[in-house]
């Protein structure tokens, strides 16, 4: 009886190892090897948010290895538009100070195959919050947690769909 106990075991183990292995792959048609990240478009006033996230997403790619970046003839190409960014004053103190701010950054992305023309992605919004503490966090370094928040959202959706 306890051998049958080890022998489901061993199958279930085998076919969760099999499950996990293909949960990898994403949702990425299989003639996508490479991809080109285009800069990123900005229709916000905040300086700068548009080149740190093409950089970003550039590295998050580059790091998680199942896309080589290739500038001269991709298979695919991501594209997108910071459209929102905002700091809103959320709680305050007994004092009517601010307490806390939200940040929030969405960006309208959009992927390409590029050897038949269709999208993977349609403008698709990206959206990110976080909450900080203006006592204890700079503004800088809340935005910056937050620009990394929405590179690694994009990336996650671009690989691996939802």
């Amino acid at each position: 009886m306890a051998t049958r106990g080890y022998k489901i075991a061993a199958v279930l183990s085998i076919l969760f190892l099999l499950s996990c292995a293909y949960s990898f792959k994403g949702s990425l048609p299989d003639n996508i090897k490479t991809v080109q990240v285009e800069q990123f478009r900005s229709n916000v006033t905040e300086y700068g948010l548009e080149q740190e996230i093409t950089s970003l997403v550039t590295e998050s790619i580059v790091r998680d290895g199942r896309l080589s970046i290739d500038n001269e003839s991709p298979d695919a190409r991501i594209s997108g538009s910071v459209t929102h960014f905002a700091r809103t004053a959320v709680t305050y103190t007994g004092g009517e100070e601010v307490e806390q701010y939200k940040l929030e950054l969405r960006v309208s992305v959009s992927m390409d195959n590029t050897a038949d023309n269709e999208y993977i992605i349609r403008d698709e919004t990206v959206s990110e919050w976080l909450l900080y503490d203006p006592s204890s966090e700079t503004l800088n370094s809340a935005r910056e947690r937050l620009i990394v928040q929405v590179s690694d959202a994009i990336v996650r959706r671009s690989l691996s769909g939802w």
